[in-house]
């Protein structure tokens, strides 16, 4: 992921601003008169780099300068204006009209009101590159991504050092908020939990800058991801209804449901909390016109049915209600097999293995079969979630530990685990 917002700061050519803005024209009008970009205006103005010969003929057109008066006001810096205003006549400073500001420095103040490190374009491009992270991140996973999202985050943190129109800024706010934020499902889904919470701690404080309340929400059930899978179901619950508080109505609520509110509590033992958790989050999609598709894990969309269906699947694993399990999976298993997402069809394989060991015939073979499909299918990006439910599907399997298909299995999943790819994800805290 290329670095894609130019360099530092130069000479700046205050004067050439000062004369853009006091014809009345903008960065973004300097720059469609002129026929060029409007951040190269702002590199021009900041003196990062000079216009080439053919470009300063059509400012002297624009701004009815000589070739002179253009030469001379590329050449000037900030530094020769404040030279220059220092050798102002004495009489000046006598004079009854000096508590009145200067007209060209009226301008100036302008023209930095106006000034911007990012173009419209530069901006524009930012935002398609967070959009491809999720559309992207089934297919490459988090050990892929994460590195050249994380040098992303950091260039948007130069820039929300600089100078940005306030709309400008808003918008570098939300991108900054959205990576953090994809940063810390990404460190979630290896394993790096302190990371993921420092993630989502600068997330949160950004959505809430810009009062992004969706975006809030996001955030909160992304921290409920985390402490489900470092087993704290209190927290996740706690979390999940925490995010859900702010907009309990929203689309964004119906994740907060599933994925934190009903996991959660169907591992702390609580049906009946976990069946309100789902008939809420399938109340809230009945309200709205989502997708019933299988939108990436990751995405700042709403859940559709898809989602719901899966994660209140997983609820219903720990509380032994094998028959809500099967029927939720069924729903989901056509879009699980229509999407591009191996994680997604190795979850509902653990799911259904788990609940079908669970009921009171079990059938192990059924499981094994699951069990040994869902490794196979995350063999090359696995991530936390198949990982943990492959270590609780062996646990369960125990109870026939000494059965030979029960033993080769263990040593597939031990081999499994020898991955690199999955020792890079299966016990980091940092």
């Amino acid at each position: 992921m290329a670095n894609v917002f130019g360099g530092g700061m130069a000479r700046q050519r205050r004067g050439l601003a000062a004369r853009r803005a006091g014809l009345g024209y903008t960065q973004e009008r300097f720059a469609e008169a002129v026929g060029v970009e409007r951040s190269t205006i702002w590199r021009w103005e900041t003196g990062a780099v000079a216009p080439l010969p053919e470009q300063c003929r059509r400012i002297r057109i624009v701004l009815g300068m000589t070739p002179a008066q253009v030469d001379e006001l590329l050449r000037e810096t900030a530094a020769e204006r404040r030279s220059a205003a220092g050798q102002l006549p004495e009489h000046r400073a006598a004079s009854p009209t000096s508590s009145w500001d200067d007209p060209d420095e009226v301008l100036l103040h302008l023209h930095e009101l106006q000034e911007s490190n990012i173009g419209d374009g530069q901006l524009r491009l930012l935002e398609d590159q967070v959009h491809r992270i999720v559309a992207e991140y089934e297919q490459r996973g988090p050990a892929e991504l994460g590195p050249p999202t994380a040098r992303l985050r950091r260039q948007v943190h130069q820039l929300l050092g600089g100078r940005q129109l306030l709309r400008t800024r808003y918008r570098l706010h939300r991108a900054a908020a959205q990576l953090s934020g994809l940063l810390g499902y990404m460190a979630i889904n290896t394993g790096r939990f302190r990371l993921a919470s420092a993630y989502c701690a600068e997330a949160l404080h950004l959505a809430t800058e810009i009062e992004d309340i969706d975006l809030q929400v996001w955030v909160w059930g992304t921290r409920s991801l985390g402490a489900y899978y470092q087993a704290d179901y209190a927290h996740a619950h706690a979390h999940a209804a925490r995010g859900r508080a702010l907009a309990p109505n929203s689309p964004q609520a119906i994740r907060l449901l599933a994925n934190g509110e009903a996991r959660a509590l169907g591992q702390l033992g609580d049906r009946a909390g976990a069946d309100a958790a789902v008939g809420q989050a399938l109340a809230l999609i009945d309200r709205y016109d989502i997708d019933p598709g299988l939108t990436p894990c990751i995405s700042f969309e709403p859940y559709g049915y898809a989602r719901v269906a899966a994660n209140a699947a997983t609820a219903y694993v720990p509380l032994g209600d094998t028959a809500r399990v099967l029927h939720y999976t069924g729903d989901v298993d056509p879009a699980v097999e229509q999407a591009d997402s191996d994680w997604s069809r190795a979850l509902v394989r653990l799911d259904i293995a788990m609940a079908v060991l669970r009921q009171d015939d079990a059938d192990l073979e059924q499981a094994l079969a699951l069990g040994r499909e869902a490794l196979r299918v995350c063999a090359d990006h696995p991530i936390r979630s198949v990982w943990q439910r492959a270590t609780t599907l062996h646990e369960l399997t125990q109870r026939w530990a000494n059965e030979p298909r029960v033993i080769e299995f263990a040593d597939q999943l031990r081999t499994w685990r020898g991955r690199p790819q999955v020792q890079a994800i299966s016990g980091g805290t940092r």
